[in-house]
C-alpha cells in the first residue's frame, strides 16, 4: 500500500473537509486528491533512470504536493535543506543522483548554473498535467531518501518504502488514540522527517493539517487561538521557545516530541503552562522509526525512561557477545518490526552495521527494568574512554540538567594525552560554574565528574533539533589544542 492509498476513499467519503491549512489557502481532500494524481501523471511522463526528485522548497501545500505526487506515481523524494552550502548541495545530489530537481525561485543562480535538470516552483503550474492518473498498487518501492543529521559523523542519505511508514501510522492509532478528526499542527521544517511524518501520517489518516512556513512562538500560538487544533508535532527547542515567551493555553492538545530527552524543568513548566495537554514523547531514530513511547502520566512517574515499546516493536539489549542481559543490565539496544529502513543508500558496508538479519541497532547502549520501560544511556559512539573507562555522557547531562538554572547541557570528550579522553560539559544558562562542579562531585562518581565545564550562550544544532555533539567537541578541541 502507498502512503498516498486513502487520499481517494477520503474525497469521496467527506470530500470537502479541509485537508490541508496554509497562510495563504485552504486545499479541500476532493481538490488534495485531485491535485496529487495531476502531480502523479506528471512524474510518470518524465524520463528516469532511477525515479527520484529533490525537492529545495519550504514548508508549505507545494512540497507536500510534489512530495505525495512522487510517492503516488512510484518516485523517491529527496528532501534537500534550503541552507545547505553549494558544496553541500553538490556533495549531496551527487551522491544521490536525481532525475529531475524542484527548487524554490531563490535558488536560480545555484542550480541554472549547475546543469541539473530542474524546474522552479513558479513553473510547476505548467508542468502540471490536467490529466489525472490515480496511483497503481506497484510492489513496495522507496518514495523517501533522507539525511541523518551528521552530529557524529558524515550525514549519510537512507532510504525508506512505502510499507514502513503505513505500518507507522498504526502506531498514531495505537498508542497516540489520533483518529480522522484531528486537525494537527506542523510548526517545523520538512527537512526534519518527524515533521514530514507527522503531516504525511496526517493525510492517510484523514485529518485536517495545518502548517507553518516558519516556527516562531507567536505564528504557533496564533494557530493555537484560531482554529481546532487537537495534536502538535515538536522538537524540544521549540518547548523551551514557547516557555520562554509565557505562551500558555488550557485546550486539550497532545504534544508529540521526539529529537532529544525534556528537561525536568521543562516537563514541570509545561504541564504548568498547558494543564489539560497530553504528552507523548517517543524515541526512534531514521533508520529504525518508532521504538517506545513516553505517555502523560508516566512523563512524571519515570522520567528518565524513554517509555515502552511500540505494539509492534520488539526490543531486547545483548552484551558483546550477543547475548541477551537481564533486566536493569545494559546492553545494545536491537529493535524489532515492519517499520526499519531500507538501508544507506549505495553503502552497503554501513547497511549491514544496522540491519542485522530480522533485528536492527543504531548502537544505542540501554537497559530495560522489570516493566518493560527502556532507559536508553548513550550512544557507543559518544562514549568517552577515560583511562580505560567506560563513561556516558546521557548519565552525566542528566544531572547537569538538575542543577537550577541550567537550561541545556552536553557532554563530551576530548582528546587527553595522559588518559585518552576527558570528561568536558557544556551548559547553557544562568549558573555558577563552580557550584555546578561541586554539584556534580556530590552526584557522580569521581571519574566522571567533567575535568572541562564551559558556559555558552547557544548550542550548535542537527536539522532534527538535537544539539550537534560533533561541533561542540570540535570546538573544545580547538580550545584545548590553542
Amino acid at each position: 500500500m502507498r502512503i498516498t492509498a486513502t487520499y481517494h476513499r477520503h474525497a469521496q467519503t467527506d470530500g470537502q473537509r479541509p485537508a490541508i491549512v496554509t497562510e495563504e489557502e485552504t486545499l479541500s481532500y476532493q481538490n488534495w486528491a485531485e491535485l496529487v494524481n495531476q502531480t502523479a501523471a506528471s512524474f510518470r511522463k518524465e524520463q528516469a533512470v532511477h525515479r527520484r526528485v529533490a525537492l529545495f522548497l519550504p514548508n508549505g501545500r507545494l512540497f507536500l504536493q510534489l512530495f505525495a505526487g512522487a510517492a503516488a506515481a512510484g518516485w523517491a523524494a529527496i528532501v534537500g535543506d534550503m541552507r545547505w552550502t553549494a558544496e553541500e548541495i553538490k556533495a549531496r545530489l551527487n551522491e544521490v543522483a536525481p532525475d529531475l530537481v524542484i527548487a524554490d525561485d531563490g535558488m536560480k543562480p545555484f542550480f541554472e548554473a549547475s546543469g541539473m535538470p530542474v524546474i522552479f516552483a513558479s513553473e510547476v503550474k505548467d508542468w502540471l498535467s490536467e490529466e489525472e492518473e490515480e496511483a497503481k498498487d506497484e510492489k513496495n518501492v522507496p518514495f523517501y531518501i533522507g539525511f541523518t543529521s551528521g552530529s557524529t559523523g558524515k550525514p549519510k542519505a537512507f532510504v525508506r518504502s512505502h510499507d514502513s511508514w503505513v505500518e507507522s501510522f498504526q502506531c498514531n492509532k495505537v498508542e497516540l488514540s489520533m483518529t480522522e478528526k484531528e486537525h494537527v499542527l506542523i510548526p517545523g521544517s520538512f527537512v526534519n522527517s518527524t515533521f514530514l511524518y507527522g503531516a504525511l501520517s496526517t493525510l492517510f489518516l484523514g485529518g485536517t493539517l495545518y502548517v507553518l512556513k516558519k516556527f516562531s512562538p507567536d505564528r504557533f500560538m496564533h494557530y493555537f487561538q484560531h482554529y481546532p487544533i487537537t495534536a502538535v508535532y515538536v522538537v524540544p527547542t521549540m518547548l523551551h521557545a514557547l516557555l520562554k515567551e509565557g505562551c500558555s493555553s488550557d485546550r486539550a492538545v497532545s504534544f508529540i516530541s521526539t529529537g532529544a530527552k525534556w528537561q525536568p524543568q521543562v516537563k514541570k513548566d509545561m504541564h504548568r503552562h498547558f494543564p489539560k495537554a497530553r504528552f507523548y514523547e517517543f524515541y526512534g531514530s531514521s533508520e529504525l522509526s518508532f521504538v517506545t513511547v513516553l505517555q502523560n502520566e508516566q512523563q512524571t512517574e519515570r522520567p528518565d525512561s524513554v517509555g515502552k515499546a511500540f505494539h509492534n516493536v520488539e526490543v531486547k539489549m545483548v552484551d558483546e557477545e550477543g547475548r541477551e542481559v537481564r533486566a536493569g543490565e545494559a546492553g545494545t539496544l536491537y529493535v524489532k518490526s515492519n517499520m526499519l529502513f531500507d538501508g544507506y543508500l549505495n553503502n552497503e558496508e554501513e547497511t549491514n552495521k544496522v540491519l542485522q538479519g530480522e533485528w536492527a541497532t543504531v548502537h544505542d547502549i540501554a537497559k530495560m527494568d522489570e516493566d518493560g520501560y527502556v532507559y536508553i544511556l548513550g550512544r557507543k559512539n559518544d562514549m568517552i574512554l577515560y583511562g580505560g573507562i567506560n563513561i556516558y555522557p546521557q548519565e552525566i547531562e542528566k544531572v547537569l540538567r538538575e542543577f537550577p538554572g541550567v537550561e541545556e547541557a552536553v557532554v563530551v570528550g576530548v582528546k587527553d594525552e595522559y588518559w585518552g579522553e576527558k570528561v568536558a560539559a557544556c551548559v547553557k544558562g544562568n549558573v555558577s560554574l563552580h557550584q555546578l562542579k561541586q554539584f556534580c562531585r556530590s552526584n557522580l562518581s569521581p571519574y566522571k565528574v567533567p575535568r572541562l565545564f564551559r558556559q555558552v550562550g547557544s548550542f550548535p544544532y542537527t536539522t532534527g533539533g538535537k544539539i550537534s555533539r560533533r561541533d561542540v567537541k570540535k570546538q573544545l578541541e580547538q580550545e584545548v589544542s590553542v
